[in-house]
């Protein structure tokens, strides 16, 4: 399958088969990413992550940071999974003893990450939870806007919708953890990919934040928080962590590696955020 002129997907019963950018010590893929060959052409999510990790990696800085940071029997929580990217990741990180817990809303995705999952034999180690994350038990509304798109979302979409709302269950990460027992002493290193509802997510995860459990918090500064109801939302957010002793780095760019630095919640920078916890006494590194 080509998706443009240099890229070439090799696809097997309807499935394109995008190989990591992250190499194992005899230069073979960490693991492959998978997902249904025509969303290639109907799905721009799925374009860009392939475009980006056929070249210098998806999301690089961040997939950089979080290779840094895990560390041998840590737990990734991966919230608005997708199709598994940083899950799958995580699980494969040279430390080892990395246990992962994902949790993605959507229909379509949550089968695409259980098959991701699957076909890597990743199912020992990976806990897939097919609901949202928010700051209560809930039944809401997700709105869809792309496979790596949908959300709730606070105030109007900036784009059309490319499909009517699914109702899907809201839970928060402190009762979600109790469901899981067996990590309950683990170190957690938290990504939060959720369309602005980053706010709702950590008001969900008070008890653990608290508890000193949460090493690292990568979260998405969005369009929807450099204005209004949603920067206020933000701002209140990003107070309260640093109450919780965490500090907020940005690296140069979605895309670019190099030196962090530190967030100006006034800039109305849109990108990744790095929160790192009181536990990473550590200068963040470049």
């Amino acid at each position: 399958m080509s998706l443009n002129a240099k890229i070439n997907l090799e696809t097997a019963n309807g499935w394109a088969i995008l190989p990591s950018s992250l190499k194992r010590p005899d230069n073979t893929p960490r693991f492959n990413l998978t997902f249904p060959s025509h969303f290639v052409g109907t799905d721009n999510g799925a374009q860009y992550l392939v475009i980006q990790e056929s070249g210098n990696g998806y999301e690089l800085p961040t997939r950089n940071f979080i290779e840094r940071i895990l560390r041998r029997g840590d737990l990734f929580i991966d919230v608005g999974a997708h199709w598994g990217f940083f899950t799958l990741q995580a699980a494969t990180h040279p430390a080892g003893e990395i246990e992962v817990i994902s949790f993605e809303p959507e229909l379509m995705n949550a089968v695409v990450l259980s098959e991701n999952v699957a076909k890597n034999k990743l199912t020992d180690v990976v806990n897939i939870v097919c609901a949202a994350c928010g700051n209560q038990y809930d039944l809401a509304p997700l709105i869809m806007n792309s496979t790596m798109g949908h959300g709730f979302r606070r105030t109007p979409l900036t784009s059309h919708p490319s499909g009517p709302s699914k109702w899907v269950p809201v839970v928060t990460l402190d009762e979600a953890l109790v469901r899981f027992p067996k990590h309950a002493k683990r170190r957690i290193i938290l990504k939060i990919d959720a369309e602005s509802f980053e706010p709702e997510i950590i008001a969900g995860a008070k008890s653990l934040l608290r508890a000193g459990r949460i090493a690292l918090i990568i979260w998405e500064c969005g369009t929807d928080f450099v204005d209004g109801r949603g920067r206020s939302a933000m701002t209140q957010m990003v107070a309260f962590l640093s109450e919780c002793g965490f500090r907020h780095f940005r690296p140069p760019g979605h895309e670019m590696d190099g030196p962090l630095s530190k967030l100006d919640t006034e800039t109305g920078y849109v990108g990744n955020v790095f929160s790192l916890g009181p536990q990473l006494d550590e200068e963040p590194r470049s």
